[in-house]
């Protein structure tokens, strides 16, 4: 039986728990973001874990990858899903940070256009739209090797360039070179009259052996 005491303490006992108190009680939103696309480091500024860890469920159960590779290219739509609704706040944002610029700039005007906006942060756009084609390129490549691999097959690789050309190969390879033949003999020259016998040569005239003694 309690005391009549026990019920006047009862409420003081409550402002001062004996039983230990969690710190760092914020941190528990990223109970459901614990490790992988779902690690905290994911949660910029005012994104919320909870919506990651939901965008993540609806992809793990349309796909329900089997295995790490699998695993990987869902992972990695979440990813660049997650990215692209970033951008499309970041967009918004730039809009509303270069309408200011612009109306600090011209101090006489009340209001601008679409066009004085992306005028004064035209870079910003580029580089915005750039990092929205990187993710989207990337979201479909996963997406189509995820629908392949579903299907029991893998996207094809492109082919190596091969060379038309014939690889040089040894000199083994090749058949003997013909010998070489001796030169043609040189042949007489022709006859300068036709059906004539060809000339003889004329032997010398023998000496004269009485014209040498008179000369002596």
């Amino acid at each position: 039986m309690s005391s009549r005491k026990q019920p006047a303490a009862n409420p003081a006992n409550a402002q001062n728990p004996s039983s230990p108190t969690t710190q760092g009680q914020p941190a528990t939103r990223y109970d459901a973001a614990k490790h992988g696309i779902f690690a905290h480091t994911q949660i910029m500024f005012d994104e919320s874990a909870e919506d990651l860890a939901a965008l993540a469920a609806e992809y793990h159960e349309q796909y329900n990858p089997a295995d790490s590779t699998k695993r990987f290219l869902v992972d990695t739509l979440i990813y660049n899903e997650w990215r692209l609704r970033r951008m499309r706040r970041v967009e918004a944002d730039l809009w509303q940070h270069a309408s200011d610029s612009f109306l600090g700039q011209n101090m006489e005007l009340t209001e601008c256009t679409s066009g004085d906006c992306f005028a004064t942060a035209a870079a910003a756009f580029e580089r915005l739209q750039r990092i929205v084609n990187s993710c989207e390129r990337s979201y479909h490549r996963a997406l189509k090797e995820l629908a392949a691999r579903a299907h029991g097959r893998q996207t094809p690789q492109p082919e190596e360039s091969k060379t038309t050309s014939e690889p040089s190969g040894s000199f083994r390879n090749y058949p003997n070179p013909p010998a070489c033949e001796a030169p043609n003999p040189p042949q007489a020259a022709p006859n300068p009259v036709p059906g004539a016998e060809p000339l003889q040569p004329v032997p010398p005239p023998p000496p004269n052996f009485a014209a040498a003694a008179l000369a002596s």
